[in-house]
């Protein structure tokens, strides 16, 4: 009991300091880039909502409820992935974390960068936007696996790392998703095929966990009033319905940008082919008269 306590005292007491050394990080970052004229407000504050959220999540009642209601427990992961991820990104923590690095350690960042960008070259330059929406997928269907799932219910160490794997994967799709918004209708169009990627995917493992026929994790046995069926059923409509519609949302307005990006191009296309047309003769066209020396 006492190493039990110990441990979540000590993984509780390292997500903390690593969310204030983040932050911290970032403000040093959001105050450089304010002294050369390219900070927002805004996001500095959507950053620092997101650390709040995070703090929700990981902090205060909803963790010690998440080790005996499994629909606490997705409240958790859908405050992480689907509230503070996107704050997180909307904060621009890229570019902002880079310039709160010192100079030598922003080079060493600039050549690792140079660094993937020919590695991903070699490998066909596949989309970051794509690879990180398949990352995150995939995580969610090993992490929601059951042996793996009670595991990390029953291990304080292994339920940080759960967190961390759905945070930090969620984080990169959604600054994926953010940068898209001033793209080309190409990458419009990713980024509606991505989110709706991610509604299947929380939508079939929604669905798995509301109409099943037995409580799938052990380490659930019912609380709170709930059977442990009931439990699971009302987590998986959880998982189900509120992601769906956030990203649906996205999806639609990522998919009317791409419509109008398609109208865009397509006038320009079009003022194009006429103004060749005008400028060049026809057969119809009488001669011009030959200028005289």
């Amino acid at each position: 009991m006492i190493a039990t306590v110990f441990a979540h005292n000590a993984v509780d007491l390292a997500a903390l300091a690593g969310l204030a050394g983040v932050t911290a990080w970032y403000l040093r970052g959001a105050a450089r880039r304010n002294a050369v004229g390219v900070a927002t407000p805004r996001r500095t504050v959507a950053f620092l909502a997101g650390v709040g959220v995070t703090l929700v999540a990981v902090a205060g009642p909803i963790p010690g409820w998440s080790e005996h209601l499994l629909w606490v427990h997705m409240v958790q992961h859908l405050l992480l992935t689907v509230v503070a991820a996107p704050l997180f990104a909307l904060g621009s923590p890229v570019a902002t974390l880079r310039f709160g690095l010192s100079p030598t350690s922003r080079s060493t960042v600039a050549r690792w960068s140079r660094t993937t960008r020919r590695w991903r070259r070699g490998v066909g330059d596949p989309p970051p936007l794509m690879v990180a929406t398949v990352v995150h997928i995939v995580l969610l269907w090993v992490w929601h696996a059951p042996w793996l799932y009670d595991l990390a219910v029953r291990n304080t160490f292994v339920h940080a790392l759960e967190h961390i794997a759905f945070l930090g994967s969620a984080v990169w799709v959604w600054i994926e998703i953010v940068a898209t918004a001033r793209r080309n209708r190409r990458a419009q169009a990713l980024a509606t095929f991505a989110c709706f990627a991610l509604i299947v995917t929380g939508g079939v493992l929604g669905a798995l966990l509301t109409f099943a026929s037995r409580s799938v994790y052990e380490v659930y046995t019912g609380a709170g009033g709930l059977t442990a069926l009931e439990d699971q059923q009302l987590a998986g409509a959880l998982m189900w319905v509120p992601p769906s519609f956030v990203y649906a949302v996205v999806a639609l307005r990522r998919f009317t940008s791409w419509l109008r990006r398609t109208e865009q191009e397509l006038r320009a296309r079009e003022q194009q082919r006429r103004a060749t047309t005008v400028a060049r003769p026809t057969a119809d066209d009488p001669p011009r008269p030959a200028s005289r020396p």
